[in-house]
């Protein structure tokens, strides 16, 4: 019975010892600092701030420039921690052009616009649709107002100004502003050393603990850092590289300059949380078709690029042209057909789906029993997908529904 008890006893003791057990566990500050943009890597995860575009002249301003066309536009945004006096600005064109494409901007917020230098030329590119154009004006730095240990301080803010054109518009909707900037810093968690990068996700000026994280071990590639996919809300944890552990971002300044994070033991790994996360998200539909909740989607612009309404030999002739001699891949469906519904709906709207389309041409051929189409290719029923090489030869065939990684999958084994 002694022998029994006296190991109790000296457990107590140890956590008498170590003091109060209700504190939970302890936090660790970390040192953030700025960390531009290297090379091509671009951020492309953060959240655009829309500002509505106005036709006249807001009655704050004082001052507006000489403008060279006479359909000037103006608009108004409140960014950082103070929202009192948003940045005001305008945009102008050339008479001989279309399109405005000249910004000027109150920099310092005095509701002047004709004493904070040359309006900020604008770069144009086309649409991945070619339906439109998209004028950005890149590497601007606004100094935002923020309030620390009573004092008011500024902090250079870096952005992008942007604004999408559709095919024959004449205006803009809305001009776009999104950070394109990262803080980052490091922290040893159990002997081991990570970088963590955060950065203001929803393009609003300040740093909260609804904007994103990533934390990876030290030495990580800055493309893998800052991958889409790598990064999530500092609402979710992250987890050590041996799953043991689990880091959650407790608290993080305005300016991003401090952040407290607090290590615990793991009850779980990091893809078997997240996997019961997506799991709660997902509708009947996507769990009855036991689609992976971690696959991503593509974005709203980005799509399989399908020739429609036409027959095989018109899309064989496409793919077959020396330009373009990629391989045909043929999508037979039938209006009302359920299972085509489900692919358009999920599997083509798979991110990898989709940038595995453009290495092929897609075309979508009408079934129907007796068409030369469909006897030609001895097509049964849809959805059907038959893949052919540059020279018309059948290399794949698949009939029925097929979810996002089978899709994608059988892409890649006919590029092999």
């Amino acid at each position: 019975m002694t022998d029994r008890v006296l190991p109790i006893v000296a457990l107590l003791a140890a956590l008498a010892a170590a003091g109060p057990t209700d504190e939970g566990p302890p936090e660790i500050a970390v040192e953030l600092r700025g960390a531009a943009p290297e090379g091509e890597v671009r951020l492309g995860y953060s959240s655009p701030r829309r500002m509505d575009i106005e036709r006249t002249v807001p009655r704050f301003i004082f001052e507006v420039p000489e403008f060279k066309g006479d359909d000037p536009l103006f608009f108004r945004i409140a960014l950082g921690e103070t929202k009192g006096m948003p940045f005001f600005g305008a945009l102008d064109r050339d008479p001989a052009r279309d399109y405005h494409d000249l910004l000027y901007l109150d920099r310092n917020r005095d509701l002047d616009l004709t004493n904070d230098g040359p309006p900020i030329e604008g770069r144009i590119r086309q649409l991945w649709n070619l339906e439109g154009k998209l004028i950005e004006f890149l590497d601007l730095r606004l100094d935002l107002p923020y309030t620390v240990d009573g004092k008011q301080v500024t902090e250079a803010y870096p952005c992008v100004f942007y604004f999408v054109l559709e095919k024959g518009a004449k205006l803009p909707d809305a001009m776009l502003v999104e950070r394109d900037g990262w803080r980052e810093g490091t922290l040893n968690v159990a002997g081991q050393d990570y970088v963590l990068a955060v950065v203001d996700d929803d393009s609003d000026g300040q740093f909260s603990t609804s904007d994103s994280w990533v934390m990876r071990p030290a030495g990580t590639e800055r493309a893998d850092l800052l991958h889409r996919d790598a990064t999530r809300s500092m609402l979710f944890p992250s987890w050590s590289a041996d799953q043991k552990w689990t880091i959650d971002v407790k608290s993080i300044d305005p300016m991003g300059r401090k952040a407290a994070l607090v290590v615990k033991e793991a009850k779980e790994t990091e893809r078997d949380y997240f996997v019961r996360v997506a799991r709660q998200r997902q509708t009947d539909e996507e769990r009855r078709l036991n689609l992976d909740p971690l696959r991503p989607k593509a974005d709203q612009n980005d799509k399989v690029d399908w020739i429609a309404d036409k027959d095989v030999a018109y899309a064989r002739d496409i793919a077959a042209n020396p330009r373009v001699n990629k391989p045909l891949v043929l999508a037979f469906e039938a209006p009302n057909c359920p299972f085509c519904a489900l692919m358009e709906k999920h599997t083509f709207r798979d991110r990898e789906v989709v940038a595995l389309s453009k290495r092929f041409v897609c075309a979508k051929i009408r079934f129907g029993p007796g068409s030369d189409d469909t006897d030609k290719y001895k097509v049964a029923g849809t959805p059907t997908y038959v893949i052919l090489d540059v020279k018309g030869a059948e290399v794949a065939r698949h009939a029925g529904f097929l979810r996002p990684t089978e899709f994608a999958a059988w892409l890649k084994s006919a590029l092999r």
